[in-house]
């Protein structure tokens, strides 16, 4: 059975996510985990990612009276910061879906917790999530701006055995539902 770097047996995490059992501490330790802030949800990956890049954006505007090539600068508000990564999957060598196994609930996290409209108004957005292992000191919460998920490895019959996803947080203290 293929191992990953850090000795964990693919099957038996992917068995673990797949069976929505409450993943121990122990077990995900090194792992990268996004964990809901708003539900029991927590993601783990298979492996953690190669590289993660954080950008802190700091609008300025120049001064409507600024002249010449040295302007005036104004700032009015911060941005938060962003947070982009690269998780890859790859089930091939049992043959389990993983689409099934890893990139659905990975998703999940990104859904509208409340899609019926019918719950409170905090459950009517998506979770907000934190990373809490697998970056090493990095501390990050906030929400998924997007996932864009790459099936690269099919079985003969169709199915998906391999899929990259490039995940984009957005950091945030609070997230609020906005009726339209």
């Amino acid at each position: 059975m293929p191992r990953q770097r850090n000795g964990f047996r693919r099957l038996a995490i992917a068995t673990l996510i797949a069976s929505s059992a409450c993943v121990a501490p122990a077990l995900a330790a090194g792992m990268f985990t996004l964990v809901s802030l708003d539900s029991a949800t927590t993601f783990v990956a298979q492996s953690n990612p190669t590289e993660i890049a954080i950008v802190k954006a700091v609008p300025w505007t120049r001064a409507p009276t600024s002249s010449g090539d040295q302007p005036e600068l104004q700032f009015r508000q911060a941005k938060g910061r962003t947070m982009a990564f690269t998780l890859a999957f790859d089930t091939s060598a049992d043959g389990t879906d993983v689409h099934s196994a890893y990139v659905s609930r990975l998703v999940a996290l990104s859904l509208v917790m409340d899609a019926s409209g019918t719950g409170p108004q905090e459950k009517r957005r998506p979770t907000r999530v934190k990373v809490a292992a697998g970056a090493g000191a990095i501390a990050f919460e906030g929400v998924i701006e997007s996932i864009d998920t790459r099936y690269t490895e099919f079985l003969p019959d169709g199915t998906p055995v391999r899929a990259t996803c490039a995940v984009k947080l957005q950091e945030a203290s609070r997230a609020t539902f906005v009726k339209p």
